[in-house]
């Protein structure tokens, strides 16, 4: 899978740094929810005290994987390193639409559910190394996308290779990530992932490919023309595709129009789009997609 080995690595040199510190946690703890950082400079600790050593520094709105409950702290996973975070300064959600980016089978094989219960149907098998893009979280289960459908894993089952995309910070004394217009319609974007998909639709009720880019453009102030053929003369056209250019496909549902469908790129070769079953990410690799690729506009 296309950059899996370069997050691989972005996390062994994570675990690397911090192999002195021992907290007792791993991928087979099932995890009990997604934290919200509420106070900015937040504090991650080796242990659960305030003389512990500090690990990272959150800031405000940053995604935290709570591990446990230990005392009136917080085990979390920030940024792919384990530590203690005060349970006052975090919000804590049993179900949260949140990217947190690819997880692995470490070991044997997992199964990916319609929903999230061990009763609920079979999807598809994950074998030892494969992995999944996990959008949500939902009373220990992760919601993932594998092969183009949106399905279900026990937490306790994936392992988490990268920090999530939007995340301020990693390590002490690391500077804050300073967002472009384009990351941050991005990450505008995925706040309607799973929305249903309606024909004609504008609103979070329901959106059509074009009428969710020019919904999640107007979010962030930009106005932009109300069809997938309008939009393709927004802008400027790019080769270098960046976070938040508009990409688009032809020949989709119809043959009459320059561009039939639009997306939002988001990296790492992948689009978010408004389509049959709703707010998704797909890959421009996808074979359906791919061959009706005809360029990308920027707007930002």
């Amino acid at each position: 899978m296309k950059g899996f080995a370069k997050r691989l690595i972005t996390a062994a040199m994570a675990v690397s740094i911090l192999a002195s510190v021992v907290v007792g946690a791993s991928a087979i703890e099932l995890k009990s929810g997604i934290g919200i950082v509420d106070g900015s400079g937040l504090r991650l600790r080796a242990k659960p005290n305030t003389d512990a050593e500090i690990l990272a520094n959150a800031s405000v709105g940053d995604n935290v994987v709570i591990i446990r409950e230990v005392d009136g702290w917080y085990l979390v996973d920030y940024n792919l390193i384990i530590g203690y975070m005060s349970k006052d300064y975090v919000t804590f959600k049993e179900k949260e639409n949140v990217e947190l980016g690819y997880g692995v089978v470490e070991s044997g094989s997992v199964n990916l559910r319609s929903a999230p219960g061990v009763d609920s149907d079979l999807l598809a098998t994950l074998d030892e190394g494969e992995t999944a893009y996990i959008i949500g979280f939902n009373c220990g289960w992760y919601k993932v996308q594998y092969e183009g459908q949106t399905g279900y894993i026990r937490s306790d089952l994936l392992a988490l290779t990268e920090a999530p995309k939007y995340n301020s910070q990693t390590i002490v004394g690391e500077a804050p990530v300073v967002q472009t217009e384009g990351q941050k319609l991005v990450a505008k974007a995925k706040e309607y992932l799973g929305t249903p998909y309606v024909w004609g639709g504008t609103t979070t009720s329901g959106f059509d490919c074009s009428g969710f880019t020019q919904y999640v453009y107007k979010q962030l102030g930009y106005s932009i023309k109300r069809t997938a053929a309008q939009q393709l003369t927004c802008g400027t056209a790019v080769t270098n595709l960046q976070p938040g250019d508009l990409v688009f496909f032809t020949n989709t549902y119809t043959t009459t129009a320059a561009a039939s469908h639009v997306g939002i790129y988001i990296g790492d070769n992948l689009f978010i789009h408004a389509a049959n079953g709703g707010v998704k990410i797909t890959s421009l690799d996808h074979e359906y997609y791919a061959p009706r690729y005809i360029g990308a506009r920027r707007i930002v």
